[in-house]
């Protein structure tokens, strides 16, 4: 695994995962009840979260964060600083306040908004992080999943979660938590009609937004701190991905600490985020679907 490859034991590794979960879903509810009303609490709650698990980690351990390679060093503190970046200006909510104020017809128009966010995403978690790998670093791209050959493998694994998530998705679609905020985009909803052609277009937008969020947390982030940990990394992942879920619905903030695990375990295994963004953005195609028809919404 990379330049070293400091050894964990299977059961340590049990307990700092217990121990970080426990700690990320305090954390998560506590947002949820206080934190989002303090400016800037994204970047603290990303900050907690990772000296939470490198704490942890050492209390654990034994492992301390400068005994990680220069690479995984690296990793962890970009990462950071690029997920910061991206929730604080690269959402749909930031356009429309650079936007309105001088163009209101411009920050209503259907797509604009969510098609920011999609930019941002491409750019903050897929291509700055390659370009990280492949000129800072000057790794081969290959070591942090940016592979398609191999990377279908265990296919039938990832059938199996989609047949499996298809239930949940429909049941999930019934709350109204979940109807107040599918599809990402209203400017697709014109009364009780949607548009066929801007949902298409919607879903390209949005299957690039997952395949930079896989590239992201799955790849740079999995891969570069598991070339050191291997799966002890995947706890620290967890806690930043939760996170970055955020303003999503609480449920679904605590349902992507599964998820994280699961996929990131995968990708760690056949060395591939692909099959990763395929399934989420299916799940999320399920779901908007399932969304639309509890509504009641017609297309044209």
């Amino acid at each position: 695994m990379g330049n070293q490859s400091l050894e964990i034991e299977s059961r340590t590794f049990w307990r700092l995962a217990v121990a970080c979960v426990a700690v990320l879903v305090s954390l998560n509810w506590s947002w949820y009840a206080w934190g989002r009303a303090i400016p800037g609490s994204l970047a603290l709650y990303i900050v907690m979260g990772s000296a939470v698990y490198f704490g942890l980690l050492r209390w654990m351990t034994g492992i301390r964060f400068s005994d990680l390679s220069r690479e995984a060093r690296f990793i962890v503190v970009s990462s950071m600083v690029l997920l910061i970046v991206f929730l604080a200006f690269g959402r749909a909510d930031t356009f429309r306040r650079i936007v309105e104020a001088s163009n209101p017809e411009v920050a209503r128009t259907p797509l604009l908004g969510f098609a920011y966010f999609a930019t941002c995403s491409v750019l903050l978690r897929l291509l700055i992080p390659y370009l990280l790998v492949r000129f800072k670093l000057r790794e081969p791209p290959r070591e942090y999943g940016y592979v398609l050959r191999g990377g279908t493998r265990w296919r039938w694994v990832y059938v199996a979660l989609f047949v499996f998530m298809v239930p949940l998705v429909i049941w999930a679609s019934t709350l109204p938590d979940f109807q107040a905020s599918y599809p990402q985009t209203t400017g697709l909803i014109t009364g009780n009609e949607v548009s066929l052609r801007l949902f298409i277009l919607y879903h390209a937008a949005y299957f690039m937004m997952f395949l930079s969020g896989e590239s992201f947390w799955r790849g740079y982030m999995t891969f570069g701190l598991g070339r050191d940990l291997d799966v002890a990394a995947l706890p620290w992942m967890v806690m930043m991905y939760s996170i970055g879920h955020y303003a999503k619905p609480i449920l679904e903030v605590n349902g992507s600490i599964i998820a994280g695990f699961v996929l990131g375990y995968l990708a760690l295994r056949h060395r591939s985020f692909f099959l990763g963004a395929i399934l989420h953005w299916s799940i999320a195609l399920t779901m908007d679907l399932a969304v639309l028809y509890q509504r009641g919404v017609t297309w044209h």
